[in-house]
């Protein structure tokens, strides 16, 4: 839900996540219409929890990863300094096949 004036069903529009882990670096892509942000995050050692914080390494933007499995996640993405507006919120889940995500 990239920060707009108009709610998400309103205007038709869906956020697509493409979400593809690196050793120790996390790239992401978030689309809406004509919106679109590049993120990368950082993640520095083994993760053994069911929920990491991480942010953005160039950008004001924080998220959350929630209940992780080998093929989907709930992510959750939020400006640093405003609580209040989201980029995403839902679940990512993993392509089989020759389009594999992460």
């Amino acid at each position: 839900m990239i920060p707009s004036f108009t709610e998400p069903y309103e205007s038709g529009d869906e956020t697509i996540v493409t979400w593809k882990f690196q050793p120790n670096q996390i790239k992401s892509r978030f689309s809406r219409g004509k919106s679109k942000y590049n993120l990368t995050w950082s993640v520095d050692g083994a993760i053994l929890c069911d929920r990491i914080k991480l942010f953005a390494n160039t950008e004001d933007w924080e998220c959350e990863i929630q209940a992780m499995t080998k093929d989907r996640f709930h992510l959750h993405v939020v400006p640093r300094g405003d609580k209040n507006k989201i980029l995403f919120s839902g679940v990512v889940t993993k392509k089989k096949g020759l389009l594999s995500l992460f």
